[in-house]
């Protein structure tokens, strides 16, 4: 169970498809724009996931899957750096998004609280503290940690979703599927929707999978 915690945890793929129906995405892209682009991104990634897997299966151990994109380049150095570059940028990106979700409740909780740039960078900071006390320390428990962290993982999933679908507003399919939005003021809606598809990328970009 706990391989099956750590998957989606790293996946990060149940909050984030809630999160992926963000306000950005209705502004660039707008409702169809959100719903279509969700779909070229799932069927794009699987033929990524697809390609990785094959490349993986070229070796037995961790640690030479890793370094399987560089020795199959023609630049291996080049595609190495970019991949180690890409692998911290995604850590890193977890760890901000965490710390800005906690002003995102701060902001919520108290309307006066006005969030600062700098206070984000704070939170961000502490969080990742607290991955390294985890890390470091609670090696051995994190198996445990994963799991408990897998049921919240279903848990917040499905409370987010049962409240948005009961109590959210109702439209009409029509609306639903052929209505794009340019709300960025884009050159154009295709660009807007292009823009848009950054947020389910994200989503599914998978932080650590290749390992």
């Amino acid at each position: 169970m706990s391989t099956w915690a750590w998957l989606i945890n790293q996946l990060g793929a149940l909050p984030d498809i809630v999160d992926s129906a963000s306000t950005f995405r209705l502004v660039d892209g707008g409702l169809a724009g959100m719903i279509w682009t969700y779909i070229v991104t799932v069927v794009g990634f699987v033929a990524v996931v697809a390609s990785m897997v094959d490349m993986a299966s070229m070796w037995g151990t961790n640690i030479r899957r890793l370094i399987s994109l560089g020795e199959l380049s023609k630049i291996p150095e080049l595609n190495c750096l970019l991949s180690a570059s890409g692998w911290q940028s995604g850590t890193a990106s977890s760890l901000y998004l965490a710390g800005t979700m906690i002003q995102g409740i701060l902001v919520f909780s108290y309307p006066e609280y006005t969030p600062t740039r700098w206070q984000g960078t704070l939170f961000t900071i502490a969080i990742v503290l607290i991955a390294a006390f985890f890390n470091t320390y609670g090696a051995s428990q994190l198996p445990t940690l994963e799991d408990i962290i897998l049921v919240l993982h279903i848990f917040d999933f499905f409370a987010i979703l049962i409240p948005l679908w009961v109590l959210s507003p109702r439209t009409s399919a029509t609306e639903v599927f052929t209505s794009f939005s340019n709300g960025g003021g884009w050159l154009s809606t295709g660009t807007a929707v292009i823009i848009g598809q950054v947020v389910p990328i994200f989503a599914f970009v998978g932080r650590n999978l290749d390992a």
